[in-house]
C-alpha cells in the first residue's frame, strides 16, 4: 500500500509542478481577434510619455494568442499595435488578468475588455470619452454658426452638461479605484480650481489675475504623486512638466530653477521615480537655449550625481559633469563677476574692476585664429563705433595666447583700439578658471555692480542688451 500511494505521487508530481507553473503566471492578456489570425500583435506601454515595445505575439489561425510573464507589469497605459498599422490603449491596474476580444475595424467601438475591472472600466470610459469629443466638436460647431442670442444660450448650456458628464464619469472611476492606477491617471489631468472664497478677496479684476496665476503656480501639481512610479506610465508625463516649465513659470533661471529642484525633491519617495525625475530635469537643463539655465545643471549635478545619491550614473556620466561643473559654476548669470589681473600691450598689468564701465562691460575672450573670431571680431567693433566715447559702456577684449605678434597683428588689422585691449602672459589672471572661455569667441556682460547679465551671447542680442540697459 505505502509502495503503491508512493507511485502514485510520483506519477502526479509533475502534474503539480505543471498546476504551480500556471499559477505562478503573474499576468496574462488573452487576444481574441479573428480577423487577425496569424498576424503578428505587439503590447507597448508608456514611460516618461513615449510608448515602448514590451512584447509581441504571433496569433494562430483562429486569431488567438496570449501575452503573459511570471512578473507583474508595472501599472499604467499600455497599448496594443496591430500590423495593419491601428493601435489602442488600455489600462494596466493591480489586477493583470485581461480578455480582449472583437475586431480592429472600429476602435475603440468593437472591442471589449474583460477580467480585470480596471482595465474594463477604464476602457468604456475612453469610449465614452471618444463619444463626448465627438458631440462637443458638433456642439462647437454648432455655436460658431448660430446668430440667434438665445439659440447660442442652449447650445452654451448643452456644451456645459456634456462637460459635467465628463467629470461625473471621472469622479465615479476615482470613487471606485480610489488608489488604483485610475485615479493616478484621471487626477493627473486635473488643475484645481482656485476656491472661490480666496478669489472674493481680490479687490479689482488686477489683482484677482495676479491671486489666479500665484495659485495656479503653486497648486499645479496637487493632484499628482511624484514619488508613485505609475506617474510616470502615462503618456502625458512629460508634457504637463514641459507646460509648467515653459509657460506657467516666469521665464528666467531664478524662477524655473528653485521649482526643478523642488520637483526632484517630491520624487525621493522611490528610487525609479527619483531616477526618472532628476535625469529629465538634468536633460531639460542640458538641451535649455535659455540664458543661465546651465545654473541647473550645476544646482543638479553639485546636490546629487557628484554627492553619489545619483546611484544610477556610471562613473563616465560623473566625471564628465564633475569638469564642466568645474568649467561653468564661477561664472553664472547672476553671478558676481570674478576680479582678475591682466596687462596690457607695455606689459602693465591692472585689475579687472578698474576697467568697468560705469554701467555695462563687455568681456570678449578670443583667438586669432578662430574662425568664428574673425567673423564676430568686426562686428563687435561695427557695434562699438558709437559707444567707443561713452563711459557708461567699455569692452574688455582678451587674447587668450602667448604670441604677442599675432595679437597686435590682429589688433591692428581690425582696429580694435578703442577697446581695452588685455592678455596674460605670465599666467597669473586664471582667467581659464574663473570664466568660461572653453568655446571662442565667448563674450560676457556686466553690470555696474559686476554681476554678470548675461553670457555666450552674438553681437545682435549685445545691442539688444545695450540699447535696453543704456536707454
Amino acid at each position: 500500500m505505502k509502495k503503491y500511494c508512493l507511485i502514485v505521487c510520483i506519477i502526479l508530481l509533475p502534474l503539480l509542478v505543471v498546476a504551480q507553473k500556471k499559477e505562478i503566471k503573474a499576468y496574462s492578456i488573452e487576444l481574441n481577434l479573428p480577423h487577425l489570425k496569424s498576424e503578428k500583435v505587439y503590447l507597448g506601454r508608456y514611460v516618461m510619455g513615449k510608448p515602448y515595445s514590451n512584447d509581441s505575439i504571433v496569433l494562430d489561425t483562429k486569431g488567438r494568442g496570449v501575452f503573459q510573464g511570471s512578473k507583474p507589469l508595472d501599472e499604467g497605459l499600455f497599448m496594443l499595435y496591430f500590423t495593419d498599422g491601428k493601435y489602442v490603449d488600455f489600462m494596466v491596474g493591480n489586477e493583470q488578468h485581461i480578455s480582449v476580444k472583437g475586431d480592429t475595424l472600429h476602435l475603440p467601438a468593437n472591442l471589449q475588455f474583460s477580467g480585470a475591472s480596471q482595465t474594463k472600466d477604464f476602457f468604456q470610459y475612453m469610449r465614452f470619452l471618444t463619444t463626448l469629443q465627438q458631440d462637443y466638436g458638433r456642439k462647437q460647431e454648432q455655436l460658431k454658426a448660430t446668430v440667434d442670442d438665445d439659440t447660442k444660450k442652449q447650445v452654451e448650456k448643452e456644451l456645459e452638461a456634456l462637460s459635467q458628464q465628463l467629470l461625473t464619469q471621472q469622479n465615479e472611476l476615482i470613487a471606485n479605484y480610489p488608489t488604483g492606477m485610475v485615479s493616478v491617471f484621471i487626477k493627473g489631468l486635473r488643475i484645481p480650481d482656485m476656491p472661490e472664497d480666496v478669489e472674493n478677496q481680490a479687490t479689482s479684476d488686477s489683482l484677482k489675475q495676479v491671486m489666479r496665476y500665484l495659485f495656479y503656480k503653486k497648486h499645479y501639481f496637487d493632484n499628482v504623486n511624484f514619488s508613485d512610479i505609475r506617474t510616470y506610465n502615462t503618456p502625458y508625463i512629460v508634457s504637463n512638466l514641459e507646460t509648467y516649465l515653459n509657460r506657467v513659470l516666469v521665464q528666467h533661471p531664478d524662477s524655473i530653477v528653485p521649482a526643478a529642484i523642488d520637483l526632484v525633491e517630491k520624487s525621493k519617495g522611490n528610487d525609479k521615480t527619483f531616477q526618472m525625475m532628476t535625469s529629465f530635469m538634468l536633460n531639460y537643463g542640458v538641451k535649455s537655449t535659455m540664458m543661465g539655465m546651465d545654473k541647473l545643471m550645476v544646482e543638479l549635478g553639485n546636490r546629487y550625481y557628484l554627492t553619489g545619491k545619483a546611484t544610477w550614473a556610471d562613473s563616465t556620466l560623473i566625471e564628465s559633469l564633475r569638469k564642466e561643473i568645474k568649467k561653468i559654476e564661477t561664472s553664472l548669470v547672476g553671478m558676481k563677476a570674478s576680479n582678475m589681473y591682466l596687462a596690457n600691450e607695455k606689459g602693465e598689468y591692472s585689475d579687472f574692476y578698474s576697467m568697468f564701465g560705469e554701467q555695462l562691460t563687455v568681456l570678449y575672450f578670443f583667438e586669432p585664429d578662430c574662425g568664428h573670431c574673425k567673423k564676430v571680431t568686426p562686428l563687435l567693433r561695427s557695434f562699438y563705433e558709437k559707444y567707443k566715447n561713452d563711459k557708461r559702456i567699455n569692452i574688455v577684449a582678451v587674447y587668450m595666447l602667448l604670441d604677442k605678434k599675432e595679437w597686435s597683428d590682429f589688433i591692428e588689422k581690425n582696429q580694435l583700439q578703442a577697446f581695452t585691449n588685455v592678455w596674460d602672459p605670465n599666467r597669473v589672471s586664471r582667467f581659464w578658471e574663473l570664466y568660461d572661455a572653453s568655446t571662442t569667441p565667448m563674450m560676457y556682460v556686466m553690470d555696474k555692480n559686476k554681476k554678470i547679465l548675461a553670457k555666450k551671447i552674438d553681437v545682435e542680442t549685445l545691442e539688444m542688451i545695450v540699447k535696453y540697459e543704456l536707454k
